[in-house]
């Protein structure tokens, strides 16, 4: 993809204590809400705001550039338009590239931050070196928490997660990928991206985030190679974050619709099991999710219908790491 080649211009200003980077695809609204809802506490201690638009097929170019500018803030609020959309990794790393800083946050565009919560998170980093990442409690729609803390996805995690049966998630708890909040954070090996706090020293030591993923899995990546690295993670009880789940990729809308998901989801899928369990460990991963498909399907001996799963799963779970979306 020809996106690994654009570099932003780098913003001529000394070194902020920590910036913050939205990225938009299509949500220009969503993206500005959130950004309003960012800004008091960016100012009050002293960070900066990147919006990065990610080559947007809609006017979110126009919208945002308009809001920048009636904002009339511009060593607050810096705008970076990619000429293409390189997925989730690359878009974040041209913001993470476009400032000097301590501490990067990461936020998605359909999230809105609560008062308080950037100095909670940077007060955690602060006081212990070695915390390379650090994330806020997520809130839902419906004020509920969410899911934010996770185990490793294992081969393993896959036969657990097709059979949809509560026997199995009890006998394998430890492969069942989300963390619940009545299990211990000891557990967690790593946390969502949709709200993340990043060290600038870990990220000088293990690299921006992959660009090979275009979107899912970066984050799970990129938290298990920091833990591995000696870094420690974090979520911080004192932040909290709404996250309107799927407003900003829809694809966990199509995946409770039981759609087909794109295949730039199971190419991340695949890389990801290769990267960390060998091509051995991609198929191993596959066979196993087959055989949990078979376990569900078994509840039809007590006449209950199999659970549903996303549309043309059993063949696009072989989709090739290698697979680049079309330019859109």
């Amino acid at each position: 993809m020809e996106y690994q080649a654009f570099s932003p211009p780098k913003v001529n200003m000394a070194r902020k204590p920590f910036s913050v980077v939205i990225l938009n695809y299509g949500t220009p609204d969503l993206a500005i809400a959130s950004a309003e809802s960012v800004l008091p506490e960016i100012e009050a201690l002293g960070g900066v705001l990147v919006v990065v638009d990610n080559a947007s097929p809609d006017n979110s170019a126009e919208t945002l550039t308009k809001w920048a500018a009636a904002r009339g803030a511009p060593d607050l609020i810096h705008l970076v338009l990619s000429p293409v959309n390189g997925g989730f990794a690359a878009g974040n790393n041209l913001g993470v590239k476009a400032v000097e800083a301590d501490f990067h946050l990461l936020l998605n565009s359909d999230t809105l931050v609560e008062p308080g919560a950037i100095a909670a998170l940077l007060a955690a980093m602060r006081a212990d070196a070695r915390l390379g990442l650090a994330g806020p409690v997520i809130i839902d729609a419906a004020r509920n928490r969410a899911v934010s803390r996770f185990r490793t996805r294992t081969p393993l995690s896959e036969f657990v997660e097709a059979s949809g049966l509560d026997f199995f998630y009890r006998r394998f708890r430890r492969h069942v990928v989300p963390l619940h909040e009545t299990e211990s954070s000891d557990e967690m090996q790593w946390i969502s991206f949709a709200c993340v706090m990043l060290r600038r020293e870990m990220i000088d030591a293990l690299g921006l985030l992959d660009e090979r993923y275009f979107m899912y899995f970066e984050d799970s990546a990129y938290g298990l190679n920091a833990r591995a690295a000696g870094w420690k993670l974090a979520r911080i009880d004192t932040a909290q974050v709404t996250h309107f789940e799927a407003k900003s990729s829809g694809v966990e809308d199509a995946a409770a619709a039981h759609q087909r998901l794109p295949r730039y989801y199971y190419a991340s899928r695949s890389r990801y099991f290769i990267e960390h369990f060998g091509v051995a460990g991609f198929i191993a991963a596959n066979l196993f999710w087959y055989l949990g498909r078979a376990v569900n399907y078994a509840r039809l001996l007590a006449f209950k219908a199999p659970k549903k799963t996303a549309a043309r799963r059993g063949g696009d779970i072989w989709t090739s790491p290698d697979y680049s979306p079309p330019a859109a």
